[in-house]
């Protein structure tokens, strides 16, 4: 990670996350780097009244549950037996839990803080078979994350940056691209959410900064092929089933190949959406008005960052899980739908994404090695 970040003079600007906390996250052996806190070996159920999510609680690791009082996110007490949670509703629920003068939420922040399960109807895809076990040599891809909008008359100067990078047809085997529409209302594309200052603008793996004002493509195509002549430090499994009713189910497992502290997270992309593009540059021309890997939903957020949810420490060799649900809208062209997966790993005080892959969401994809 040191020689990535000699690559920051090459970029306009420069961002380094802060620190997001680490939970446990399904089937994975890590605990978390806070004092007070809630777990559960699963964060989506069915819900059919008997498959159920354990919820625990901790104190500097001591299992306080019994002792613990646990409500839901309108303060309303929730006696659980055993600390079993179970649905007969489709729907989130959000917990949060109070021991003596610990809380494990502060209500100052937003929702993130709380215990979230989601429980829905379909079932569980099973986590993809791997295939070389005893492998940990993974394809190492980056994360490019474009901040953009058809109303943005200066995003054609990113654009053209991008269709220069991409034109090498070698860059889709070495980065994962999600556009996220977040500049102004009115855009087909739109999202609400992330936003950034200055638009345009594109992070690096969620750790550097990069805006249009640098000399081309070159610093960017250098960057990637930096990044990815290093070692991953995990592969990505994912298995998504889509449902009749819209419901979009993937199962995703993170191998790690150096033992550390991980987050994993879910971006729902969809290609080929028609919206005029705004340009205050003389750049554009009319393949700016198609619009391609813009991001529609995203099942990636933590602690207000968007580096992934938490999987607690992974050891070498070993894979953690994690379940995401996305409700695919009617309006969204199923034919152009694609996932792009992200894991990142702490370093120092916060989470830079190690990995990434970009997926079907019809088809199981297996470990990728090399």
């Amino acid at each position: 990670m040191n020689r990535l970040f000699k690559y920051a003079s090459l970029l306009a600007a420069a961002v380094v996350l802060s620190a997001c906390g680490s939970d446990t996250g399904e089937g994975n052996e890590g605990v978390s780097d806070k004092a007070f806190y809630m777990t559960t070996d699963k964060d989506v159920i069915q819900s059919d009244g008997t498959d159920a999510a354990t919820i625990r609680v901790f104190l500097n690791e001591e299992d306080v549950t019994d002792k613990a009082v646990i409500y839901n996110e309108k303060d309303e007490v929730v006696n659980l037996d055993g600390g079993l949670f179970t649905a007969t509703k489709d729907g989130e629920y959000k917990f949060w839990a109070e021991y003596g003068t610990y809380s494990s939420f502060d209500k100052n922040q937003d929702d993130n803080g709380l215990l979230t399960i989601r429980s829905i109807s379909v079932a569980v895809p099973e986590v993809v078979a791997d295939p070389q076990v005893s492998n940990t040599s993974f394809v190492h891809r980056a994360f490019l994350t474009q901040y953009t909008g058809t109303g943005c008359g200066y995003c054609p100067y990113m654009i053209k940056i991008l269709k220069e990078l991409f034109a090498d047809g070698t860059i889709p085997s070495k980065a994962v691209l999600a556009a996220v529409h977040s500049f102004a209302k009115g855009d087909p594309a739109y999202i609400s959410a992330p936003k950034v200052n200055n638009y345009p603008f594109l992070h690096f793996n969620f750790a550097l900064g990069f805006d249009a004002t640098s000399n081309g493509s070159a610093p960017l195509y250098a960057l990637i092929n930096e990044c990815i002549a290093e070692d991953a430090a995990a592969g990505i499994s994912v298995n998504p089933i889509l449902y009749e009713d819209g419901t979009l189910v993937l199962r995703v497992s993170v191998k790690a190949a150096v033992e550390g502290n991980y987050r994993v997270g879910a971006w729902l992309l969809e290609d080929d959406i028609y919206g005029l593009q705004a340009d205050n540059t003389g750049l554009k021309d009319k393949s700016y008005d198609t619009h391609e890997n813009c991001v529609r939903a995203i099942d990636s957020r933590y602690d207000g960052e968007w580096c992934g949810k938490p999987l607690g420490t992974i050891r070498a060799g070993k894979t953690a899980e994690k379940t995401f649900v996305m409700d695919v809208a009617k309006a969204w062209k199923v034919e152009n739908l694609h996932l792009a997966v992200i894991v990142s790993k702490q370093v120092e005080n916060g989470y830079v994404v190690c990995n990434a892959v970009d997926v079907p969401i019809d088809a199981p994809t297996p470990f990728d090695y090399k």
